[in-house]
């Protein structure tokens, strides 16, 4: 075999380890069957003595929005990748979840789990990596044809900037004067 078709391979075998992965968690989130703490007795404890596995995992269970958004998210994301025409903005999705999901999993899983679902995550990441790597070239072309009308520099005069912050904060004002009657309305049926 080749050495360009063995890449080739590899690379395919790679996205489809992520696409099974991704949505079979996708799935899972979907149908709350990933997160939870499945003894009950834990969550009686004082949330001093619980380890944040626990309250983590209890927590990402209760919400319905949470499963159901990352669940889409991993689903799409594992669709794209498994269509050559979408391979790459799946691959950049997929890198977004799981830098995510190994930030979680260094944060509140290694308490109980050890390092296990962490590796994982990371050789996953690595995985997508890969993947973006062997399509370097036509990441670089897009990203050209993206950028090409664009300069550096600005337009504007430097005394605009500070007058942009101000502005920002206006409209966070103005747009919650603007929403308070929603956030009434929503607050009563949520």
């Amino acid at each position: 075999m080749k050495k360009d078709r063995l890449f080739e391979v590899i690379i395919l075998v790679l996205r489809w380890y992520l696409i099974v992965y991704m949505v079979k968690y996708g799935i899972s989130k979907l149908t709350m069957n990933q997160f939870g703490v499945y003894d009950s007795s834990i969550l009686k404890n004082s949330l001093e003595n619980v380890d944040s596995f626990y309250v983590a995992w209890h927590l990402f269970q209760r919400s319905y929005f949470f499963n159901i958004c990352t669940g889409m998210i991993e689903i799409i994301g594992g669709i794209l990748l498994m269509i050559n025409r979408t391979k790459i903005i799946g691959a950049i999705i997929i890198l977004s979840i799981l830098t995510q999901i190994f930030i979680i999993d260094i944060s509140f899983t290694t308490g109980v789990l050890g390092v296990s679902l962490p590796l994982r995550i990371a050789f996953m990441i690595f995985s997508d990596l890969a993947i973006l790597y062997y399509y370097r070239k036509r990441i670089t072309r897009a990203y050209k044809i993206l950028t090409i009308n664009f300069s550096l520099k600005s337009k504007n005069k430097w005394w605009i900037y500070p007058l942009l912050i101000i502005v920002g904060v206006l409209m966070d004002f103005v747009f919650s004067i603007i929403t308070y009657p929603i956030r009434v309305l929503l607050n009563k049926f949520l």
